[in-house]
């Protein structure tokens, strides 16, 4: 019994008694190194391969110079480049020829996705009008006339000269004659006849109403209204003659200018 005792314990004592056989350390080491090898090739993998991919799908291009290039041209370079080109509108143009890309939005060597699109504005040529004349036409005339011609009227001007009749049209800028674009603007020069001369108003009060029309209109006024009023007097002094004039004399008026006056009738 005693030699059964002694040869378990030296037995335990080489071999560690209850600790793990040497077999099964090595067996942990292996399964942990595998699992270490499986981690580094997942890296590996999403470094080299998915990532690539996942980049590749939303990686930036430089969109291409289209301006004056032809809508064939432009569209082959967008298309290198991995992009779309989508036509917004065209309008005339003195330089380029009709189908050529006038203005691009972005501008060229803005960084956008492969895939967007870029926006181009088209010339449609060299579409232009000439200018016709509209000096003496009345001012509505001229409008309408230089709309009929393909042309805008961008402002009416109206100015004093004593050389054409009030109302009528001086000119215009550009002048008659000239070759613009489409649409182009046009500014017509109305006149407002000469410039008003200022004067002081003269006495009409007591003079006939045939006296009092001549000094009004030889001063360049207007006699627009002559009214009978009946006053009480003691004699005939206020009878046909004015007895109240609009503005009153003294007062500083100009030609043209409206003068109401009232007659006495006794």
């Amino acid at each position: 019994m005693m030699l059964n005792t002694v040869l378990k314990d030296r037995k335990d004592a080489e071999t560690g008694g209850d600790r793990p056989d040497r077999s099964v350390w090595r067996r942990l080491l292996f399964y942990a190194s595998a699992i270490a090898a499986a981690g580094v090739s997942a890296a590996l993998l999403a470094n080299f391969v998915v990532m690539p991919i996942l980049v590749r799908q939303g990686d930036l291009v430089k969109t291409p110079e289209l301006v004056g290039r032809s809508i064939v041209e432009a569209r082959n370079a967008a298309e290198r480049e991995g992009l779309k080109i989508r036509v917004d509108t065209e309008r005339p143009d003195a330089l380029l020829p009709p189908g050529h890309v006038l203005k691009q939005i972005p501008a060229p060597g803005v960084e956008i996705k492969r895939g967007r699109t870029v926006a181009i504005v088209l010339s449609s040529g060299f579409d232009v009008r000439v200018v016709p004349g509209l000096g003496g036409l009345t001012a509505r005339r001229a409008q309408l006339d230089a709309e009929h011609a393909g042309l805008a009227v961008s402002e009416l001007i109206e100015v004093h000269t004593p050389l054409v009749r009030r109302g009528l049209v001086i000119g215009t800028d550009p002048g008659a004659g000239s070759v613009v674009p489409v649409g182009t603007g046009v500014r017509i020069l109305v006149s407002l006849g000469p410039i008003p001369v200022e004067l002081a108003m003269p006495t009409l009060i007591g003079k006939t109403p045939e006296e009092a029309r001549m000094i009004a209109e030889g001063l360049g006024l207007v006699v627009r209204s002559t009214t009978y009023e009946r006053r009480r007097s003691r004699g005939s002094r206020l009878r046909d003659v004015v007895i109240v004039q609009d503005p009153a004399p003294g007062a500083r008026v100009t030609e043209g200018e409206s003068v109401v006056i009232r007659v006495g009738n006794g």
